[in-house]
């Protein structure tokens, strides 16, 4: 060993040792016949071995051998079922395995963790523990099927211990030993949160789809934003149907010649500051007709806030938009005529008096058109062959007018023209003139020949005057005098025009001041029953003048009524009785009455307005009573009729009021859905006496008493007035006799006195 060169290294050990001889084998691996180490046996003497040694040496070299062999077929073993054993124990998946019966024989950790059940709680037990009963069936199949040596993929749902349903992702294989199936391996995979939000994603993916609003999605880092996704409703508005047309396009082909450049940069700011934008933009169907869109457009960012996209959500809002041009246009327009109405009037003529105040010389004059005869006409031909008149009147008034001057149509039949284009007088007679011709030629409807005339009252703003309503009011004085002195000619306003029509202006002016300042006052007027007790009770307007205290409603009321004003102070009783019913209704009474206007049943938006009322105020139905007189029925009573159906459906009771003094007809009676008639004063006046006012009486308490429908006697002043009416079947009464109207609190004191008297 000192001389073998192969042995250099081990030259301390060798003399440590005193070593002189090796005798060395190569140990072999009996499986795999590779060498896996050596064996060898040192002596302190060289020698060699005789054939005995050799014998044991080699032997013993064998046996070495096999039990390395052994020992390194061990660690595989155990380094195989480590590697088993964690991928069950710690696989993330739920594995389980089963017997030929379906009872666990293992769960690892993620399996105990879904169901909630340790792995010793369920071991023996069936897997139906978790199983619900509706999926029982299928999942036995997949069991067997699987234990006939097929593996198994399916979905399915199980409880946990909770309650609460899983969807799992299972896998069955069979377990295979020695050529038998002995079990079912399986590994399940939890879903739930999956195919939730898959089911999420598809309900999306529908709703988008199904959406009646157009939407788009667009590239937000590729230059010109392409289209990567449009819905149905988009193609359905814009009328692009082939995804070829829309697809890597950039939005801009819907835009059009009358498209706002303004609103086109607001959406490119947008997009270049990658944030939301909202605006309203006429658009250009594939046919090329407009519409217009509502549009929104979001940035979509990804979870780093990367603006990857941008959605569009659009909505077609052609109708709402021309629905508001067309609310605009007649705001200030007249639905028949076309020409401006009075708003429209009034501010143009304010501009004028303005513009004419920087000039000395500037003229402004006004003429009050009025249709001679019209009325007749209109109620002996019908309303349409008079509407064909106003309008053709219309057309021929404005064919003499200057190009800066304009004509209105105030109300009715009458028509006002404003004139700024000359600062001379005669020149303005001279239009008058020429408007007074237009009316010589007869209007002609088919076979049907008309003729009609007209007289203008002329103002200018050469006389003081305080505001611009004043010159109308004038040339309607003007026009008024006109007619006096037999109309068909025109008249130019002076001072010296009638004073009491001048008042007349003058109150209708005050009484537009008195609406706007809310000058008014309700009183109310107890209605009693037999014993004199209140029942319920009528609020009646009152005009506090700031100067000439309480005007009498027998002067500004007709005024109101011919003027149109009103439909204004109807609208403040109802809110205000309204308001004041809580605290009348508390004293007991059974109804409030409330009058209303003929005019306000012409306005479209009548029944919305009542509605809007009784619900901010929460009216009940029953609380309140509308009076109306008969003459609400001298035009289009049908439609009347129809009109007091809905008021009674929205729970108001209704009362004629001065019933026998207007348009009287007892076959409506047996229409309107009438709860109550009120007997005019006039009859009640002296009715024990009179023998006309007792036959009229007595004849309208016998028939309201066969239909079923509940009387009030109005301006019972007297006792004998009082007996007589009740003596005749009169339910309720309302007069002087028992009570004056008077405020609210005074009138709740009389109520209060006459609770407590009873």
């Amino acid at each position: 060993m000192t001389k073998d060169a192969r042995f250099d290294s081990y030259a301390k050990l060798i003399e440590d040792y005193k070593l002189r001889a090796c005798w060395s084998y190569p140990v072999m691996s009996p499986t795999h016949k590779n060498v896996i180490g050596t064996f060898a046996v040192y002596f302190t003497k060289p020698r060699k071995p005789c054939l005995r040694e050799l014998d044991l040496i080699q032997r013993s070299r064998d046996l070495v051998a096999l039990v390395i062999d052994q020992h390194n077929d061990r660690i595989q073993r155990e380094r195989s079922e480590q590697h088993n054993r964690s991928l069950f124990s710690y696989n993330p998946e739920a594995v389980f395995t089963l017997d030929r019966d379906g009872n666990f024989m293992s769960l690892n950790r993620a399996g105990s963790d879904l169901i909630g059940y340790e792995e010793l709680e369920v071991l023996g037990q069936h897997y139906e523990l978790v199983i619900p009963e509706f999926d029982r069936a299928r999942t036995k199949n997949h069991f067997e099927v699987a234990l006939s040596g097929k593996p198994q993929r399916y979905e399915i749902k199980i409880y946990d211990r909770s309650g609460k349903l899983h969807d799992l992702d299972v896998t069955n294989m069979p377990i295979v030993i020695n050529g038998e199936i002995t079990g079912v391996h399986g590994i399940a995979k939890d879903v739930t949160s999956a195919r939730r939000n898959e089911s999420q994603l598809a309900l999306l993916e529908r709703s988008v789809e199904s959406s009646t609003n157009g939407l788009i999605i667009c590239e937000a880092n590729k230059s010109n934003f392409p289209i990567i996704y449009v819905n149905p409703a988009f193609k359905e508005i814009t009328g692009f149907l082939d995804d070829e047309e829309i697809i890597g396009r950039n939005c801009r082909f819907l835009q059009g010649p009358d498209t706002d450049p303004a609103t086109v940069q607001k959406i490119r700011d947008g997009l270049s500051t990658r944030s939301e934008v909202r605006v309203t933009i006429l658009n250009y169907r594939k046919d090329g007709t407009p519409f217009w869109n509502d549009l929104i457009i979001s940035p979509v960012r990804d979870s780093g806030e990367k603006v990857t996209h941008f959605i569009g959500l659009q909505s077609d809002i052609t109708e709402r938009v021309e629905r508001e041009e067309q609310l605009k246009f007649l705001a200030k327009h007249d639905v028949l005529t076309r020409l401006p109405n009075r708003n429209a009037l009034e501010e143009r003529l304010a501009e004028c008096l303005e513009e004419a105040s920087a000039d000395d010389e500037g003229l402004i004059a006004v003429l009050f058109i009025d249709l001679d005869g019209f009325k007749p006409i209109n109620d002996s031909l019908g309303h349409a062959v008079g509407d064909r008149i106003l309008d053709e009147t219309a057309q021929r008034l404005l064919g003499q007018m200057g190009s800066n001057d304009l004509l209105a149509r105030f109300g009715g039949d009458e028509f006002v023209a404003v004139v700024c284009t000359t600062h001379d007088r005669d020149a303005v007679s001279e239009l008058a003139g020429s408007l007074l011709d237009q009316f010589h030629q007869p209007y002609r409807f088919n076979e049907l020949e008309v003729s009609l005339s007209a007289t203008i009252g002329i103002a200018d703003n050469s006389t003081l005057f305080t505001n611009p309503l004043e010159l109308i009011q004038r040339a309607d004085v003007a026009m008024y005098e006109a007619k006096r002195r037999g109309g068909s000619s025109y008249h130019w306003y002076s001072a010296d025009l009638d004073a009491g029509m001048q008042h007349q202006i003058e109150l209708r002016t005050q009484l537009q001041e008195a609406i706007q300042a809310e000058q008014f006052e309700l009183f109310y007027q107890p209605i009693v029953d037999v014993n004199g007790q209140p029942r319920a009770v009528e609020a009646l307007v009152r005009w506090r003048h700031p100067e000439k205290g309480y005007i009498s409603p027998g002067e500004f009321i007709p005024l109101a009524e011919a003027t149109g004003q009103i439909i204004a102070i109807a609208d403040w009783v109802f809110r205000q009785a309204c308001s004041d019913a809580e605290t009348l209704l508390g004293t007991g009474l059974e109804t409030i009455s409330i009058n209303f206007s003929p005019l306000q049943f012409y306005r479209d938006d009548f029944i919305e307005n009542v509605n809007d009322i009784l619900t901010e105020f929460a009216i009940q139905p029953g609380q309140l009573t509308i009076e109306i007189t008969e003459n609400v029925f001298m035009r289009d009573s049908n439609n009347m009729i129809a009109l007091l159906h809905k008021l009674r459906e929205l729970g108001l009771g209704i009362s004629i009021d001065d019933f026998g003094t207007g348009f009287a007809s007892l076959s409506y009676l047996n229409q309107l859905p009438v709860d109550g008639l009120k007997i005019d004063q006039s009859f009640i006046h002296n009715v024990d006496s009179t023998r006309r006012n007792s036959a009229i009486t007595r004849g309208v308490l016998a028939i309201a008493s066969e239909l079923d429908i509940r009387t009030v006697a109005e301006g019972v002043e007297t006792e004998a007035e009082r007996a007589y009416v009740l003596e005749h079947g009169c339910d309720l009464m309302q007069g002087y006799l028992f009570c004056h109207p008077q405020p609210l609190a005074e009138v709740l004191d009389w109520i209060k006195k006459q609770q407590a008297q009873s």
